[in-house]
């Protein structure tokens, strides 16, 4: 016989049955969902076992970066602060790091104009890493000197230092470090990787192999090695040096990218044989702390490439026989702050 259960309806206030199976009233209460406190444990443990092991790697590979940096032989070239222009007048911020890339055009020990100068900023705010070329050609203010001249000559007048300066002193932008190399370096560190794929177009490829000993191909992704990378990167007077500044960043990005799929013994070779021919201002442990930052933005961030100035802010003229870019500063400075800050100015290339 099935159990009943008696109830008083409290709307009409009359006694009445209600019939619950014999099933249903034996049931078991609903179960506790919640995991047993031994699984609870396993899981504890297994997430202590996790941060102990990338401290542990942290810290070993902190270590061993450091001590690479200390003994491989690069020339430091300490940056002073900059006489030309207070700190307070520079654009600057905690989640954005500047690294000034100068190639000379000879050994990086000698005063050599620079041939390529591109700032490298790893900006965390954005997840973005942004390649920012200056053209060669601007007509700028160097400050040591108290007069125009090319932006490229100010690596001849004084080195490093006075690049760095007159960026600073011109675009209103803090630079934290540089790093200075040659081409000889250039081509050592693609070819280590394996070389670079970038996009050559039948104009260019025809240009290199009537003009030098290379023999390149053409195609949207073509395998370049090191000498050929450098003869793709110099290529001026096929059109203009837009065009070789944005042939330049190409190539650095395609060796970011490259950098992405090595694995950690290619990469610590290619350590091994570049770091003695770099010149930086960078101690090993801004070394050591700047390689977490830029490892961090390499697989993790997108990149993005410019120039400055830009075609509304600049025109050709000749001045004393050389042709040079007059720039609109004022309007170059902001245009370049704004792109390195925010994210308001979208490239397109």
């Amino acid at each position: 016989m099935d159990d009943i259960y008696i109830s008083k309806n409290r709307k009409n206030s009359k006694d009445f049955i209600v019939e619950i199976p014999e099933d249903e009233f034996l049931s078991a209460p609903p179960e506790n969902n919640e995991p047993p406190k031994k699984s609870k444990r396993k899981k504890h443990r297994f997430l202590r076992f996790i941060a102990k092991t990338a401290a542990a790697v942290f810290i070993l590979s902190s270590v061993f970066i450091f001590f690479f940096a200390a003994f491989s032989g690069y020339t430091r070239n300490d940056l002073d602060r900059n006489e030309y222009v207070s700190s307070a007048q520079l654009k600057r911020s905690p989640l954005v790091t500047n690294i000034l890339l100068l190639g000379v055009d000879g050994s990086a020990e000698s005063s050599s104009r620079s041939d390529s100068m591109i700032l490298v900023s790893v900006d965390f705010a954005h997840a973005k890493i942004k390649l920012t070329s200056f053209l060669r050609d601007s007509w700028v203010e160097i400050p040591s000197k108290g007069k125009k001249a090319k932006l490229n000559a100010a690596c001849s007048y004084g080195g490093p230092q006075l690049v760095c300066d007159t960026i600073e002193y011109n675009f209103g932008v803090d630079i934290d470090h540089f790093v200075m190399v040659d081409f000889d370096m250039f081509t050592q560190i693609i070819d280590s990787l394996g070389g670079v794929e970038v996009e050559v177009t039948k104009k260019e490829a025809n240009f290199i192999n009537r003009t030098t000993r290379q023999n390149v191909d053409y195609g949207d992704s073509v395998r370049l090695n090191g000498d050929e990378a450098l003869v793709y990167c110099r290529i001026r007077k096929l059109d203009s040096d837009y065009m070789r500044t944005y042939r330049q960043r190409k190539v650095i990005t395609a060796l970011i990218n490259q950098a992405k799929e090595a694995g950690i013994p290619k990469l610590i070779d290619t350590m091994r044989q570049v770091f003695p021919l770099i010149q930086t201002d960078m101690s090993p442990l801004e070394i050591t702390a700047f390689a977490y930052k830029a490892g961090a933005g390499i697989i993790a961030f997108d990149i993005e490439q410019n120039r400055v100035p830009t075609d509304e802010h600049m025109t050709p003229k000749t001045i004393n026989g050389q042709w040079v870019e007059t720039l609109d500063i004022e309007a170059t400075k902001d245009y370049l702050i704004e792109y390195i800050y925010t994210n308001n100015i979208k490239i397109e290339e």
